[in-house]
């Protein structure tokens, strides 16, 4: 087994006969753990605003998204974590679309299986890539969403986290390789395990705080409190929509 880090969509290459793990830490996979937490019964990530206001009227789900960092025009939520945090989603499926993180997701959705981590779900879905990886002798490929189309110090901080989690459930004749970008990812992140203090010199992070969200990005720090494992599940397609729908379960950890 490999352990990879695309530290951008586009560099995932061929990811059919692999287990992805997507991360847009800042903030759509904290939101979506934290949707679960909160009751979500099904979250079903869109491409594309149009494609996701389209499908959320017509089923009249939830519908949630940002553009820019802020609550797109015409939904019923933005993209923050805090406030979800706070809310109860009991019956409520939610379709949700990001500026990163929703399109990463559909751009690897040919992979065996496709895991939405972060850091506060970090151990139950690393738990569960290895188990998936290990079951179908498939190598692992951790996706950073990065922010448009550029490499955030987020994503390859928590990517990171994920690598050396990963590498602690294998056992001594089973250590699986990793790449450079899988090695780097990882250093990155044991030079400083203060997450907060290495992700808040960050562009991404620098802009969320200075629009006011400061409080997300204290949240989405926070290591290994919740245990759902968001897995990609079948895509909803219609010609009235430009791109499928994807849902997403909550999967029981292995």
């Amino acid at each position: 087994m490999q352990i990879r880090a695309a530290l951008l969509p586009e560099l995932a290459g061929d990811v059919s006969e692999t287990v992805c793990i997507v991360i847009d830490v800042l903030r759509a996979t904290t939101v979506i753990s934290t949707l679960f937490e909160r009751g979500c019964p099904a979250v079903y990530v869109a491409a594309s605003h149009d494609t996701a206001s389209q499908f959320a009227r017509s089923k009249g789900y939830v519908l949630c998204g940002e553009s820019g960092g802020w609550k797109a025009p015409g939904f019923d939520y933005g993209n923050s974590p805090v406030e979800f945090s706070t809310l109860d989603f009991t019956d409520k499926p939610v379709v949700i679309s990001t500026t990163n993180g929703t399109k990463a997701t559909q751009k690897v959705a040919s992979a065996k299986a496709v895991l939405l981590g972060a850091a506060l779900n970090r151990m139950s879905v690393a738990r569960s890539a290895w188990s998936l990886a290990r079951e179908s002798q498939s190598d692992i490929v951790i996706v950073c969403s990065g922010t448009n189309g550029r490499f955030t110090l987020e994503d390859a901080l928590v990517a990171g986290l994920y690598i050396e989690a990963i590498s602690g459930f294998a056992g001594p004749w089973e250590m699986p390789e990793q790449d450079d970008a899988a090695i780097a990812a990882r250093r990155l992140w044991q030079s400083d395990s203060n997450l907060l203090r290495s992700m808040i010199e960050g562009k991404h992070a620098i802009k969320l705080a200075d629009n006011g969200f400061g409080e997300d990005i204290g949240y989405c720090t926070i290591i290994d409190t919740l245990q759902n494992v968001p897995i990609l599940q079948n895509s909803i397609s219609n010609t009235d929509w430009p791109w499928p729908v994807y849902l997403v379960d909550s999967a029981i950890t292995y």
